[in-house]
């Protein structure tokens, strides 16, 4: 083989796989915008659920972020990205939501 074909052969491989981790990660992200459509009170956006829950997210320094606590500015959990951070938050503070909620 000459260097041009085994330089175009790994080219084809990189694009592939960069495809592939495109397309994975679309998927992943669509899942988690349908997740959060189904858990999400009606009418409320992602946005405006964050923006009133008991937690926050920051990046931290290196590598991650931080959900710290609005009420005492303590850090509660972290996250590798901000979508899984987003995804603890709504999680958390619907728990909260349902066990401060009165049992019929």
């Amino acid at each position: 083989m000459s260097v041009l074909t085994v330089f175009l052969v790994m080219l084809l491989l990189i694009g592939l796989l960069g495809l592939a981790n495109y397309l994975t990660q679309r998927r992943t992200d669509k899942a988690q915008q349908e997740w959060f459509r189904q858990v999400l009170p009606e009418g409320v956006s992602l946005e405006e659920f964050l923006q009133s829950a008991p937690y926050i997210y920051k990046p931290l320094t290196g590598r991650g972020y931080g959900i710290i606590n609005r009420h005492n500015g303590l850090e509660v959990w972290r996250s590798k990205t901000p979508e899984e951070a987003e995804a603890w938050i709504v999680s958390a503070t619907l728990a909260e939501q349902n066990s401060q909620s009165p049992n019929p």
